[in-house]
């Protein structure tokens, strides 16, 4: 004896439930390297470990267009002369890209390096204002450099972290060198010139 049945979709109720663009990215790429050129000139480096691209409306009908870059995020800044000037590192990064507010925003064991002045500097996120040139944060910031170390709360610089302000500062520390000492940029060091 054979038994057979059958089904059809016809009345009954699929459930499709539309897709949370809030949740869920509109673009992913691993791996992401991207270059910015000035005239012909190397101006940024940027590598991620992957970025997702997110696009939507909310309820109340406003537009949220942002990038995350997550599995570390590294910048690199370069002279016009070509060196390499500034580099950031963190875990991760965003990019608030709706047109009139766009943001930069990097998290997470922030660490920005200013290889030509010898001076480095830790904190928790930091933000980059493109149309102003500068960065800034509010949070805890230790800077290092020759000279010694400042800490505390809230920093303001040029993007090439050349001259930085810490808004309010605590426990700062000199170092007395004498007159031979100077800083070495090992970075950017392409060994003693020859002669011809």
């Amino acid at each position: 004896m054979i038994i057979g049945a059958l089904a059809s979709c016809k009345g009954t109720d699929v459930d499709n439930p539309p897709i949370d663009f809030s949740v869920v990215p509109v673009q992913t790429v691993e791996g992401m390297v991207a270059r910015r050129f000035e005239r012909d000139d190397l101006t940024y480096d940027m590598r991620a470990g992957r970025m997702e691209r997110f696009e939507y409306k909310d309820t109340s009908g406003v537009t949220h267009a942002y990038e995350l870059y997550s599995e570390g995020f590294e910048v690199l800044g370069y002279s016009a002369d070509g060196l390499l000037e500034t580099q950031i590192n963190a875990d991760g990064a965003r990019h608030n890209t709706v047109t009139g507010q766009e943001q930069w925003l990097a998290f997470g064991n922030v660490h920005i390096q200013n290889h030509t002045k010898g001076e480095h500097s830790l904190t928790d996120t930091i933000y980059w204002d493109r149309d102003a040139k500068k960065i800034y944060t509010d949070c805890f910031i230790q800077m290092y450099s020759p000279q010694g170390l400042m800490q505390g709360y809230g920093m303001e610089s040029d993007e090439k972290a050349e001259n930085a302000i810490i808004r309010h500062p605590f426990d700062s520390y000199g170092i007395d060198r004498d007159s031979t000492w100077f800083y070495f940029d090992s970075v950017n060091f392409v060994g003693p010139l020859q002669r011809f």
